[in-house]
């Protein structure tokens, strides 16, 4: 019997297909090395920038500019976050006056983007002479080096939770159940698929071309978070239609995140340089009709230190590429 040969017409759309996902990957690759690049060239250039009586907004707001300087763009706020503080804070609309003050831990988390590619990285620097506490970075740092050597396709992020969990506890810290790693897809921060803390939270399958933020914690508390009551970071809700907008600011507002943010999230500090008045009431129309996603401060118990470490890796066909 003979088989139906394709014609030139689908001949010539399967070439063109096949040259558009090759341009494609290499505008991936070329973004994401490109933004890994710059990301680390910020944190070179800022770690010294953070010392005791340093204001959190000199630091962020430094930091960020120094992403644009280089060429890229901010993949969400600069986060930086002190002691028992874990994740989501960075400078409000108003300036807090927040200060780094001796025997302070503190987190900064910055992510870059080139065209929607991401990368996501964040470091500690430890202020605090306290012996419970010599060893906190030293947890993180050592378990991710451990995490990323068992990056490759196949492999089950449970597995690299369970060597996580299982690094973090030798150290006699603990690590942060409601946080963990992600992937990483294009302007998505938080992809679907997942890298836990704990052995114990299931996990998704790596495979090659897939982006992963391995995001550790180590903490003196109880090892969870709970949302404050502060926010100062927002994203568009991609999942909500549209909606009846009363106040021109709110229309306004969200006009300018589609065009600058897409889904990726920003500050409302930002929104402040673009426009005089009118942020707080419109972003409140947006929240409340939810189009707009709210990421509260999250912090572990009062009397707690939290240390983070995390970069971003490219799972290749044999491996891993670490981009920041």
């Amino acid at each position: 019997m003979n088989e139906k040969q394709p014609s030139k017409n689908e001949t010539r759309k399967e070439t063109e297909q096949l040259d558009n996902n090759i341009d494609e990957e290499k505008k991936k690759l070329e973004s994401l090395r490109k933004a890994g690049d710059i990301a680390k060239k910020v944190k070179k250039y800022i770690k010294p920038k953070i010392k005791v009586g340093s204001t959190a907004l000199e630091i962020i707001s430094d930091a960020e500019k120094k992403i644009e300087e280089l060429g890229g763009l901010c993949a969400f706020p600069v986060n930086l976050s002190i002691n028992n503080i874990a994740a989501h804070y960075t400078s409000p609309i108003k300036d807090d006056g927040l200060k780094i003050k001796e025997n302070d831990i503190i987190k900064l988390d910055l992510g870059v983007h080139i065209e929607g590619y991401i990368v996501d990285t964040a470091f500690t620097i430890n202020f605090n002479k306290s012996k419970e506490l010599e060893n906190i970075i030293t947890a993180t740092d050592t378990a991710l080096e451990a995490a990323k050597m068992m990056v490759k396709p196949g492999v089950n992020t449970r597995e690299i939770g369970k060597k996580i969990e299982s690094i973090i506890k030798g150290f006699n810290f603990r690590p942060i159940k409601e946080l963990g790693g992600h992937q990483i897809e294009r302007w998505l921060l938080h992809g679907t698929k997942k890298v836990p803390e704990l052995g114990s939270q299931g996990g998704d399958e790596m495979e090659e071309g897939d982006v992963f933020a391995i995001e550790i914690f180590s903490s003196t508390g109880i090892g969870s978070v709970h949302s404050t009551n502060s926010c100062y970071i927002y994203s568009l809700n991609p999942f909500a239609g549209r909606v009846p907008l009363r106040r021109k600011s709110s229309k306004r507002i969200l006009g300018f995140i589609n065009r600058n943010y897409k889904s990726l999230p920003f500050a409302e500090r930002w929104l402040a340089d673009e426009f005089q008045i009118g942020v707080a009431f419109g972003l409140q129309e947006l929240i409340k009709q939810g189009k707009i996603e709210t990421h509260y401060v999250l912090s572990e118990e009062s009397n707690a230190f939290v240390a983070q470490s995390e970069q971003t890796f490219l799972v290749t066909e044999n491996g891993y590429e670490q981009l920041t």
